[in-house]
């Protein structure tokens, strides 16, 4: 019986500095992105519209309004959600 791996753990093998980044390329990086990393997606003019005004309909930022949906995604899967 195989056993199933744990999110944070995979997170945690990933966390090591990138080799195919060299050190001298390395930029400033906004207080607020230190120790975060990009998650992107391409979507329809119609869904990236609806996504931006619901979120700002809301008083939300389209961030924090992506971190709600992947979170409630995992808890979908049976995952843990991880917050933002």
């Amino acid at each position: 019986m195989s056993r199933k791996r744990s999110l944070l753990s995979l997170r945690d093998r990933d966390s090591a500095i990138s080799p195919f980044v060299a050190a001298s390329d390395s930029k400033p990086v906004a207080p607020s992105r230190q120790g975060k990393k990009a998650v992107t997606g391409y979507f329809s003019p119609e869904m990236s519209f609806a996504m931006h005004m619901t979120a700002r309909k809301h008083g939300m930022s389209l961030q924090d309004a992506m971190a709600d949906a992947f979170n409630d995604w995992l808890r979908k899967m049976g995952e843990s959600p991880v917050g933002k």
